[in-house]
């Protein structure tokens, strides 16, 4: 054979070959939120992360596509609650598989890769789940505490039904994200007994309100009689204090006096003398009562003020002077010595 003719059957072999390797290569692009599964020969291979899958000479390999983003199942029925009321539910359960190899290995063997048999066998799992917690709260309580009926399920779907055994999370190879209540359906005649609870709690409740103002008024009237009574019970006080402490002056002032006199008359006589004296000196002219004491004649001539007999009631009026007299008079004599009144 020539050159010629074994360059062609060498371009014809090469041919051959890529012909071969394009027919039987395996080429799959896998995008993010999924995962490949590699079967060769029927077995699982391995996992596929997000990227491009590029094998020639493949003709017993397959990948298989497997969904593993969050997902979505709604479920409506209808249950009883622990108090024998019937109702009808709707919830709202968030999945999604788990990813890493060994569960997505164990997922394909057992449920494949489609995502309805995924989720016609998480349906059932779920009515289980919602039958047994509404059998753990009154209809009352599953209207008033939502979170609390959906957290309930959402703990019946991720924990073990026995010892030894899987949750149905795990059987299923999946992850519940959120479980929520979308909404509760109860007859025309409990809805009209809710309406009419709910209408007296609001009464109770203004009632209850009211009440409290009320005692809090009383409170404050209390409180203001009170200091009112501490206040007019201080002022008794005081003004009986000084009662006693002016008629104790009092008493002593005339003990004192009753001594001077029992001991020597003729040394008052004399003192009372000289205080007129004093009273003359000081450049004041005084206008002495006949009931002025001792005491109070030297306690003004301490302060300087000037004592005038009212001749209309017989009380004294005391002033200041405003200039010493320049030729003072003859004072008033009093016919009987003055006592004092105060020490």
């Amino acid at each position: 054979m020539n050159v010629a003719g074994r360059t062609v059957a060498i371009v014809f072999a090469l041919l051959i070959i890529v012909g071969l390797g394009a027919a039987t290569a395996r080429f799959v692009q896998v995008d993010e939120g999924q995962r490949g599964i590699i079967i060769t020969s029927g077995a699982v291979e391995g996992v596929q992360e997000p990227g491009v899958f590029f094998r020639p000479f493949a003709p017993l390999t397959r990948v298989e596509i497997v969904n593993v983003r969050r997902q979505t199942l709604q479920i409506s029925q209808n249950v009883a609650s622990s108090d024998k009321q019937l109702y009808d539910i709707d919830i709202q359960i968030d999945f999604s598989r788990k990813t890493d190899p060994e569960s997505l290995r164990q997922m394909y063997a057992r449920l494949g890769a489609e995502d309805d048999l995924l989720r016609l066998q998480l349906e059932g799992f779920a009515s289980d789940a919602l039958k047994s917690a509404s059998t753990q709260f009154t209809l009352d309580q599953a209207l008033s505490d939502r979170g609390g009926f959906a957290q309930r399920i959402r703990t019946n779907l991720t924990s073990p039904p026995g010892p030894g055994q899987q949750s149905p999370a795990d059987q299923l190879f999946v992850v519940i994200e959120a479980v929520k209540v979308l909404d509760i359906k109860v007859s025309e005649e409990y809805a009209r007994l809710l309406s009419e609870k709910a209408n007296l709690e609001v009464k109770i409740e203004t009632e209850e309100r009211r009440r409290q103002q009320i005692e809090a008024e009383q409170a404050n009237n209390l409180f203001q009689a009170e200091q009112e009574a501490r206040v007019a019970l201080t002022r008794e006080k005081g003004q009986t204090a000084a009662a006693l402490e002016a008629a104790n002056r009092e008493a002593q002032v005339r003990a004192i006096q009753g001594r001077y006199w029992r001991e020597n008359p003729e040394l008052f006589e004399l003192r009372t003398r000289e205080l007129m004296v004093e009273m003359l000196k000081s450049g004041n002219i005084w206008f002495i009562d006949p009931n002025t004491n001792i005491t109070l004649l030297l306690n003004q001539m301490a302060t300087g003020t000037t004592v005038v007999p009212n001749p209309s009631s017989g009380q004294r009026t005391s002033t200041q002077p405003s200039q010493p007299a320049t030729q003072p008079s003859q004072p008033a004599t009093p016919e009987q010595p003055a006592a004092p009144t105060t020490p």
